[in-house]
């Protein structure tokens, strides 16, 4: 798998990849993702269910919504934008609280609009300005298209309870507790953390430190940090540990992304 051309404008990517050999296991992104194929098909985890996506579908998540994905016997190529929600606040003008309301579905024309938007946005002839204005335009469309929603707020008192949990893992990140000696702080069994914590974040609690640690690690790339002390810095066992969860998550290795941003 590689990420073939990648840009950045302020608060958004824009990538080609083909992923074609390369599963994306469940994950989640902090920014608003939307994508179209140019090729292929994708078997898409969204939620709870499964469905896919072909050249005529729009994919659409959410910051924190949690998706994987599988190629099929064809070439998966496609198009991405990975947006900042203050970004798509400020182009769209909806509350900070909105969300899209679809994720995948059929829309040859969005889907064809998204295909064009991302080539003219990755050729390095188009000014910031302009890319921005298309982009502007394409979301626009999208908001259309998949219709939007507030953004679910509980107060219910375990997803209050997975909250604590989910700061003290990011506090020790670098050496995270045990899950036996996280579940005493809060005075619960094992099970019944894992369990609180995945019906509130749509994974198990070691599962998305991980993730949380990438997106760490991506960031730090993206703002020109060397990759050689990420590793260590972010509490992985080495490079090569950090090197192979990050390629599963992101599609592309850390030392290919930094020639990339550079």
């Amino acid at each position: 798998m590689a990420i073939t051309a990648y840009r950045k404008i302020g608060g958004v990517e824009i990538t080609f990849s083909d992923s074609t050999a390369h599963v994306f296991p469940r994950h989640s992104h902090d920014e608003f993702y939307i994508g179209a194929n140019l090729s292929g098909r994708e078997k898409i985890w969204l939620d709870g269910h499964s469905t896919e996506a072909s050249i005529d579908d729009i994919t659409i998540y959410n910051p924190g919504q949690v998706q994987a994905a599988t190629p099929t016997p064809y070439n998966w190529l496609y198009y991405s934008f990975y947006l900042q929600p203050t970004l798509v606040c400020e182009l769209t003008g909806l509350p900070a609280d909105e969300r899209f309301r679809r994720s995948v579905f059929n829309a040859p024309e969005i889907a064809r609009q998204i295909r064009q938007t991302a080539a003219f946005s990755l050729s390095r002839e188009h000014s910031d300005n302009d890319v921005m204005e298309r982009i502007a335009g394409l979301l626009a469309e999208v908001a259309s298209q998949a219709g939007t929603q507030t953004k679910c707020l509980f107060g219910h008192k375990d997803v209050v309870l997975a909250a604590a949990i989910a700061s003290q893992l990011m506090e020790e990140m670098a050496t995270p507790p045990a899950l036996e000696t996280l579940a005493l702080r809060y005075g619960l069994t094992p099970v019944q953390l894992v369990r609180v914590f995945s019906a509130a974040y749509g994974m198990p609690p070691y599962t998305w430190l991980r993730g949380e640690k990438l997106k760490i690690a991506k960031q730090r790339i993206l703002n020109g940090q060397p990759i050689s002390s990420l590793a260590a810095d972010l509490g992985f066992s080495d490079q090569a540990h950090f090197t192979r969860n990050f390629k599963n998550m992101f599609g592309i290795t850390p030392g290919v992304l930094s020639r990339l941003v550079k």
